[in-house]
């Protein structure tokens, strides 16, 4: 059993897509009933977060709210966090005046609904109900779960879009996400398309991983595409680069290869990437090109989208495919 050490308020919900506006919107209207409220949505869509946010916009925020998950105790050890015993009150009476959450409610145990049914029915004091489930209860009720228990938690009803039906909220809860990690970074605007097309089925809490794991990796204060956690750049289609790559001669790998590791160093570095620079770095090695040589194999990079060129000191980038086409021929010249 847990009390929210830090709540979170309507103003936490970030997101500015309409699907995700209208929940909240429902959900702000919920705040300010007594009814029971019962959260469905797939696993990282917020399920805790709204139910904070909706205890936290009612008349009951200054009293407490408690949170259990059904799923993660026994039989035994639920009906204790809820009802107490002769010795110790349960979550049920502390939370009488403010707000009891029942996370993963699909998973209570039948004896545990029935006495969750009986303290409902009782007189006294309650605690405003807020249920959670990333199961839809109709399913469960089938067979384990009571109808009669079912109806009187099932009234206000909320279900939380997943991330993939509000891709265009990605930049902004990335962003939130980093600024929550007390890091002043920007991020490179080529790295959302590359989280965009990742279809986070952990949704929300998925991508604050991918936030953390940047935020963690990221050197010179920027978040690139080389940046972004492995498990999303392996998502790309691998087949295609290699196929280019097989078009290549030896001496054109060799220079691509070059100018790539270059590139890559530079950016990690936070450095400008320009032909100079790669051209005066050339000859310290095995492959020299002059600065019109590197024009002509960065033009060719740009228009496989392997890197982006800018004015001024940004210079030249590598993209994520641009990574995965580096790879590919760091395994080709080994």
């Amino acid at each position: 059993m847990i009390t929210a050490p830090r709540p979170c308020t309507f103003h936490n919900l970030i997101g500015e897509h309409q699907l995700f506006l209208e929940t909240k919107r429902v959900a702000m209207q919920f705040a300010l009933s007594e009814l029971p409220v019962l959260i469905t949505g797939k696993v990282g869509t917020g399920k805790d977060h709204f139910a904070q946010a909706i205890h936290q916009g009612s008349s009951r925020n200054g009293e407490p709210l408690i949170s259990i998950n059904c799923s993660t105790h026994s039989e035994e050890s639920l009906a204790y966090e809820l009802f107490g015993a002769d010795d110790a009150l349960g979550a049920f009476q502390k939370a009488a005046r403010g707000t009891l959450f029942l996370n993963d409610v699909w998973s209570m145990p039948v004896s545990v609904q029935a006495k969750l049914l009986e303290a409902l029915d009782s007189d006294g004091e309650k605690p405003r109900i807020i249920c959670a489930s990333a199961i839809p209860i109709t399913e469960v009720a089938e067979n384990t779960f009571r109808q009669d228990l079912f109806y009187r938690l099932n009234i206000l009803t909320l279900t939380l879009p997943v991330l993939s039906e509000r891709k265009s909220d990605i930049p902004l809860l990335t962003q939130y996400f980093l600024s929550e990690s007390r890091q002043q970074l920007l991020i490179d605007p080529s790295v959302f398309p590359l989280l965009e097309q990742h279809p986070f089925d952990g949704n929300v809490r998925e991508l604050k991983n991918a936030a953390d794991y940047m935020a963690a990796v990221s050197s010179g204060g920027t978040i690139h595409p080389y940046d972004v956690p492995p498990f999303i750049r392996d998502g790309l289609n691998e087949k295609t680069t290699k196929k280019k790559a097989k078009l290549l001669t030896l001496m054109e790998k060799a220079e691509f290869l070059f100018i790539l590791e270059t590139i890559k160093v530079l950016n990690e570095k936070g450095e400008p990437a320009s032909r100079r620079i790669i051209s005066e770095s050339s000859k310290n090695s095995q492959i020299s090109l002059t600065p019109q040589q590197v024009r002509s194999r960065l033009d060719y990079l740009e228009k496989k989208e392997y890197v982006t060129k800018s004015r001024g000191r940004a210079g030249t980038k590598i993209t994520l495919e641009g990574l995965n086409f580096l790879e590919t021929l760091q395994k080709q010249m080994m």
